[in-house]
């Protein structure tokens, strides 16, 4: 298993998928473009786990996180063995916590390499946002249909320009 700061984990993101574990409504909120939502708990689930771990402790919600985990471990392993071709993927959770490194080591445990990204997925939107907040060199392309913004966004292109 190899952790990943998150400039290195979009770089690897590039040629290896990558797999968001965190519940559906947390993925709907807002995820790492081109993830793949394999959830740990749905929604109902995560609910069950975390108001455990607030009224019982952090042992309480680990046992019932794996009773209810448990009869899943298969299916996720098939799932990520499809996301997966290269036997390669990287997976993040909220933090970078105990969802991302379980479906981590259990991949790994079925020769899946598996990069987990360091401090989650809130690590990445504070990235994000930090760097939204440098100054950037914009131009917008504007003009009337037809009069070739699309043939000008091209030859930017092939020039190796964003």
């Amino acid at each position: 298993m190899k952790y990943f700061d998150v400039p290195g984990f979009l770089v690897a993101g590039e040629e290896i998928p990558v797999i968001d574990v965190r519940s559906p409504s947390e993925f709907s909120q807002g995820h790492i473009p081109g993830a793949t939502n394999l959830p740990l708990f749905d929604d109902a689930e995560r609910k069950i786990v975390g108001t455990l771990y607030k009224k019982a402790g952090r042992e309480a919600a680990v046992l019932r996180g794996l009773d209810i985990a448990g009869p899943k471990m298969s299916g996720f392993v098939k799932q990520a063995r499809k996301i997966a071709t290269a036997r390669k993927v990287l997976v993040h959770c909220w933090r970078g916590g105990m969802r991302s490194k379980n479906m981590a080591w259990l991949f790994e445990s079925v020769n899946i390499e598996t990069g987990v990204l360091e401090g989650g997925y809130k690590a990445y939107r504070r990235y994000i946002r930090q760097e939204l907040e440098k100054p950037a060199n914009l131009k917008v392309v504007g003009g009337k249909t037809g009069s070739g913004k699309t043939a000008i966004l091209h030859c930017i292109k092939d020039a190796g320009k964003q």
